[in-house]
């Protein structure tokens, strides 16, 4: 069985939380949508909100010792990769991968 990645599973969800909260607050704007400014200054503010809670939750993660950052350069910000981490930048810390192939 493989191992999930906590980094992975939890911005992944982030994102897409995101994403249907921007297409939902777009849908209030009919009339301009995505040019709205008020849209506009709606997207810009829940990004850095999420980006900034992200960053300080695998920060706390790998405090705690669950998470380990990657050895790439990965950021939050820069959205979805094809890796293991999913581009959250975190995979699960050795221990924690040893706690779950213990429970299996």
């Amino acid at each position: 069985m493989e191992i999930p990645q906590l980094g992975r599973l939890i911005y992944h969800v982030a994102l897409a939380n995101m994403k249907n909260t921007l297409n939902l607050e777009e849908f209030s704007y009919r009339e301009q949508g995505r040019n709205d400014p008020r849209y506009k200054t709606f997207k810009k503010h829940l990004m850095e909100h999420t980006y900034a809670s992200l960053r300080d939750l695998f920060h706390e993660l790998e405090n705690i010792g669950l998470l380990q950052k990657t050895e790439n350069e990965e950021d939050v910000k820069n959205g979805y990769t094809d890796s293991e981490s999913g581009g959250s930048g975190y995979l699960n810390s050795d221990e924690f991968n040893d706690f779950l192939n213990n429970l299996a």
